[in-house]
């Protein structure tokens, strides 16, 4: 039956008739954390909530918390996508990304971020921070930008921080969902996916 949804090139959804395949949520965070780490343990399980929705988990396609989200993902028979780096010869994409999205550079890998739906951020460093940023700068200026949910104690204490120290507005800080654990995180995302954050315009 036919219809009216239709997809980018990147897969992303968009109108009303869309499945819930054709809508890819990014899930940031760090390469530095390793199995038995609990962090870890919640990025797996986050994968397979992810991929229970039937979403498109994109992640960065290297280890870390990203091969444990992908991993989680895949586990559950969900579809996964990395954005891997052409450059970046040292490193060797995970396995658990079933799909492959090479960038010959940061900008183009910050396109295919921003072309998701929402980018959750889990626990990171200068990467994770320098992606959620982007997206949150989009959210306030792009329509149909991707939405950002910020996942722990540690973002919420950055926002409180932002909130001291930035040139910034309620309106502003209001746009990043933050939530404290992965398991909130799915109520987070259908609500943004229902009811996206408004623009907010040019900001400067």
């Amino acid at each position: 039956m036919a219809t009216n949804s239709s997809q980018d090139e990147h897969g992303s959804a968009q109108g009303p008739g869309c499945t819930a395949a054709a809508v890819e949520i990014a899930v940031l965070g760090s390469a530095r954390i390793g199995p038995g780490d609990p962090r870890h343990r919640d990025a797996q399980r986050l994968g397979g909530l992810l991929a229970a929705q039937g979403w498109t988990v994109v992640t960065g396609g290297y280890g870390g918390l990203m091969a444990a989200v992908a991993a989680g993902a895949s586990a559950a028979g969900g579809r996964t996508v990395g954005l891997p780096m052409r450059e970046w010869r040292h490193l060797a994409p995970d396995a658990s990304s079933a799909e492959l999205r090479w960038s010959a550079s940061y900008a183009e890998r910050i396109g295919h971020l921003l072309a998701t739906r929402v980018a959750i951020a889990l626990p990171g460093g200068v990467g994770t921070l320098a992606e959620a940023a982007s997206t949150w700068a989009a959210a306030q200026t792009e329509p149909g930008a991707a939405q950002l949910v910020l996942v722990g104690p540690a973002w919420r204490a950055l926002m409180d921080v932002f909130a001291r120290e930035l040139v910034i507005g309620e309106k502003d800080l209001a746009l990043p969902v933050v939530v404290e654990e992965v398991g909130s995180v799915v109520p987070a995302v259908l609500r943004l996916l229902d009811a996206p954050a408004a623009t907010l315009g040019a900001r400067g």
